[in-house]
């Protein structure tokens, strides 16, 4: 993480503000320099081109995170540059009407500003970063490497124990397997990984005794 200093015009000290290095890189965009006439504004694509940001999803959660975050943190402004005089942060210079609910999506023409209003009683403020949310295909696809993951040392464990002892009866070679896995395997899993590494030659069945396994060098 990285301390950044800011002094805010609500506020006769500097606050110092605990952000990624990417929340940095963004709020070095808005730093004004003595004697500037006016705050500078970006649209996200300005931000990403000052920055050598390339994601722009991840360009993206951080602006959220700077200008959408809990109250107290919104060091930035949107603005929606399609409705004059209109932030997208809640506040706006026409008359309040009832409360709607905020856009999270960030549009291309939307225009970033600092918060000249920005106020916190803290003199450290730490800014979380917004991460980024896994698709269902995503999750998908991690539960299904973690599964494969698992059956690979589900018969590591068997290779492993049968290479130890040579022969076993089915009994003692699953509670010998469960005993050394870190996760709770079910008995019908072992079961099937017996059965895939016998089709493998891995393992033979005793003949004369299908409940007792012999060890194939």
């Amino acid at each position: 993480n990285c301390i950044v200093k800011a002094r805010f015009p609500k506020m006769t000290e500097a606050r110092e503000l605990n952000v990624s290095l990417c929340q940095a890189l963004v709020l070095m965009c808005f730093n004004v320099e003595e004697g500037a006439e006016e705050d500078p504004k970006f649209t996200i694509g300005d931000i990403m081109k000052k920055t050598g940001l390339g994601d722009r999803g991840e360009t993206e959660r951080v602006l959220q995170s700077l200008s959408m975050g809990r109250e107290g943190t919104q060091v930035l402004r949107r603005i929606d540059e399609k409705s004059t005089n209109k932030y997208l942060d809640g506040t706006s210079t026409a008359p309040k009407k009832k409360h709607k609910m905020m856009r999270k999506a960030i549009s291309d023409s939307d225009v970033f500003v600092f918060n000249s209003n920005f106020f916190n009683n803290q003199r450290r403020i730490r800014i979380t970063n917004i991460q980024m949310k896994e698709t269902a295909e995503e999750r998908t696809k991690t539960q299904e490497a973690v599964s494969m993951d698992r059956l690979h040392l589900i018969d590591a464990a068997i290779v492993r124990t049968m290479k130890a002892r040579k022969t076993l009866d089915h009994s003692s070679l699953v509670a010998e397997v469960m005993r050394q896995l870190k996760f709770p395997a079910p008995h019908t899993d072992i079961k099937k990984r017996i059965e895939t590494l016998i089709e493998r030659e891995y393992l033979e069945r005793t003949e004369g005794d299908s409940s007792r396994y012999n060890y194939l060098a």
